[in-house]
């Protein structure tokens, strides 16, 4: 299991992305700044031919384009994703 939060700021919604990786399951979670209370989430199976482009625009919904190549390099180190069609 790996977790990471990012403390982004004004740049995400609601200024922090946890991910939490455990086993092949993907969970984005987009947290208050001030009281970390869950703003919006996704889940991802990594056996999902599409999940790296899920993740991806999803990443994108919450932030910026540079933050959300950011969180993904990070996901990437951890786990593997199929081939996409």
């Amino acid at each position: 299991m790996a977790t990471k939060s990012f403390k982004i700021g004004e740049y995400a919604v609601g200024g922090i992305i946890r991910v939490e990786i455990t086993g092949k399951v993907i969970q984005i979670k987009a947290l208050d700044y001030n009281t970390k209370e869950e703003v919006q989430s996704g889940t991802t199976d990594t056996t999902d031919p599409s999940a790296e482009r899920k993740v991806d625009n999803f990443l994108n919904d919450l932030t910026s384009y540079y933050y959300a190549e950011k969180v993904m390099k990070w996901i990437k180190e951890h786990v593997t994703f199929l081939p996409s069609w």
